[in-house]
């Protein structure tokens, strides 16, 4: 993206290693973009880190949510979410609401949801979103893929006729 021009706001949790990337970009491609710093298993740090955006720029013409994580051992968010759904789930569903006037504000806006193939053969279980019953890893991050999915095609449907697209893929192995 950078390449062609875009200007990019990157998100990271650690600063050293968002500066190092923003270093290797600048190199690669001339542009410097800028970043922002979040856990984005936080509730609390996506609000700010939404703020923070919002303070600095009017529009949004790209938003590519692409958090995975996956966890052997059930672990909860600070918000007492299970980390899985948390991070690669709840993450997107808040982040993506709060920014959507940005994403209005643009002309033709896009939504990337990275999503995974992982979410073939899950279900979610509604009555134990948070797994505290019977966590397999694997089984938690798909269910957190699939929701992935169902939110994107969801927001697709709530946002047909505007000029905002929303879009999930499988990035790949």
């Amino acid at each position: 993206l950078a390449a062609m021009g875009a200007d990019l706001v990157l998100v990271a949790r650690n600063e050293e290693k968002a500066k190092a990337l923003q270093a290797s970009i600048q190199q690669q491609t001339g542009q410097q973009p800028d970043y922002l710093l979040a856990d984005l298993s936080d509730l609390g740090q996506i609000r700010r880190l939404a703020g923070e955006f919002q303070a600095k720029y009017d529009r949004l013409d790209v938003l590519v949510n692409n958090a995975g994580a996956f966890f052997l051992n059930r672990q909860e968010s600070v918000d007492g979410f299970e980390l899985t759904l948390a991070t690669n789930h709840l993450n997107y569903f808040l982040l993506t609401n709060l920014l959507l006037d940005n994403l209005k504000a643009s002309q033709n806006a896009r939504i990337v949801n990275v999503a995974s193939d992982a979410h073939h053969g899950n279900v979610i279980d509604f009555d134990d979103l948070n797994s505290t019953k019977d966590y397999a890893g694997m089984r938690v991050y798909g269910q957190s893929k699939l929701a992935n999915i169902m939110f994107t095609y969801e927001l697709a449907r709530r946002l047909e006729g505007s000029q905002i697209t929303a879009n999930s893929l499988h990035p790949g192995f």
